[in-house]
């Protein structure tokens, strides 16, 4: 059996992410000092907000080492795990995915 998961910034629907039993993992989105997941701690609704209500700048940083928990708690359980990520143009959207080694 293969397992689908992606980075936050996929944009499926709710359905989809449901039907196909996705497991998303959130982009960190940085607000002056402050760390959000996106789609958990914050949404799409809420960075419009920062920026043209409150003028701040928004930043997003790649999935972390503790984030790396989702795939090693998946690959025991699936013969792949495919990840799908922002792209490739961005080396540390893809990076943690791929140092896992059962991925």
């Amino acid at each position: 059996m293969i397992k689908i998961t992606a980075d936050s910034t996929c944009d499926l629907s709710p359905e989809i992410i449901e039907q196909l039993d996705i497991s998303l993992m959130p982009l960190h989105v940085l607000i002056n000092e402050e760390d959000f997941r996106d789609g958990i701690d914050i949404t799409p609704k809420d960075i419009f907000r920062y920026v043209s209500e409150e003028g701040k700048t928004c930043k997003t940083a790649a999935v972390n080492v503790f984030d790396e928990n989702l795939f090693k708690e998946l690959s025991p359980h699936y013969d792949a795990v495919i990840h799908i990520s922002l792209g490739s143009g961005f080396p540390l959207a893809i990076k943690c995915p791929n140092c896992i080694g059962t991925i």
